[in-house]
């Protein structure tokens, strides 16, 4: 049997604040137990560690994310963050072994969005997908830009299954 995982988006409550330089991780997602409720899944020796993926064998595997991202264009908040009329958003993958002690990008999507006038949100989506080769022990996670845009992570989804 092959490793394979699916995790799903759980909610959680970023607070709203200036878009930061570096990537902060995805932590919300089910796992566990918790996924017994859901789509997800977790098998064959895959395990969970915060916001990571921890994979059992050495392999190739198929690695996606998908983000449903929200921006809520109606607090004062907002207004006074976000200052041009266009945004750039990365939403991407990382793979982290102990031998090299650091986060190695493996895939990414960088997009430009811009803000609608008259209307109270975007909803607007960043999905991907590569092949990878992992070594056991490597820890996958997500990362973005903005970590405020996952605030309704309903439909987010994030796993990996070895080919």
């Amino acid at each position: 049997m092959k490793p394979a995982a699916k995790l799903v988006g759980q909610i959680s409550n970023p607070k709203l604040e200036p878009q930061r330089k570096e990537m902060e991780t995805v932590v919300a997602w089910f796992h566990g137990r918790d996924l017994d409720y859901t789509t997800g899944y977790m098998r064959y020796g895959v395990r969970y560690q915060n916001g990571r993926l921890i994979v059992p064998l050495t392999g190739t595997y198929n690695i996606y994310s998908f983000l449903s991202l929200t921006e809520n264009n109606d607090s004062p908040e907002y207004h006074s963050v976000k200052s041009t009329n266009e945004t750039l958003v990365k939403h991407a993958m990382y793979k982290y072994n102990v031998k090299i002690g650091e986060d190695v990008e493996l895939a990414s999507s960088l997009q430009t969005h811009r803000q609608s006038t008259g209307r109270n949100f975007n909803a607007f989506s960043s999905q991907i997908s590569t092949l990878v080769q992992l070594e056991a022990g490597d820890e996958i996670s997500v990362k973005i830009s903005d970590i405020t845009l996952t605030s309704y992570p309903g439909d987010n989804f994030f796993g990996l299954h070895m080919i």
